[in-house]
């Protein structure tokens, strides 16, 4: 039996293979750090440049790029926080959220796809496999 740090390590592999597969037919030109900070914006509502940099584990200036990138491709809008008139809030526009399913909806398709193609008892294993790790991604 693998150890827990060698299942770790097949893990962050498997992670990566995965994050590369559905990079390949990536169609938009919103990058990874992008899509990861959109995504926050339309889980959690508007936020901070500081408070995003803080939650995705960035600088802040990095994320002020980030957001930028952003506000450039009409995914992201800033305006200015009504109760304090210092800082500016960002959050996602429509078209950002529908840049965001559509992206989620072609991600899901690829590995949909790929998913079909094995056995269901297989299937059923992902699926199990799921649930147990799941919580690993809670604090």
């Amino acid at each position: 039996m693998e150890s827990h740090v060698e299942l770790a390590g097949d893990l962050l592999t498997l992670h990566g293979r995965i994050r590369r597969t559905l990079l390949t037919g990536k169609a938009d030109e919103v990058t990874a750090s992008q899509t990861a900070a959109l995504g926050r914006l339309l889980r959690y509502g508007e936020s901070t440049v500081a408070d995003l940099a803080r939650a995705e584990g960035v600088r802040p200036q990095s994320m002020g790029a980030t957001v930028q990138g952003l506000v450039d491709l009409g995914l992201v809008e800033r305006r200015p926080d009504p109760a304090d008139g210092r800082r500016t809030l960002v959050r996602a526009t429509e078209t950002g959220a529908r840049a965001r399913e559509d992206s989620w909806a072609t991600r899901t398709g690829v590995l949909a796809d790929r998913l079909a193609a094995l056995p269901e008892d297989d299937r059923a294993t992902v699926a199990r496999a799921i649930a147990i790790l799941a919580p690993l991604t809670e604090p």
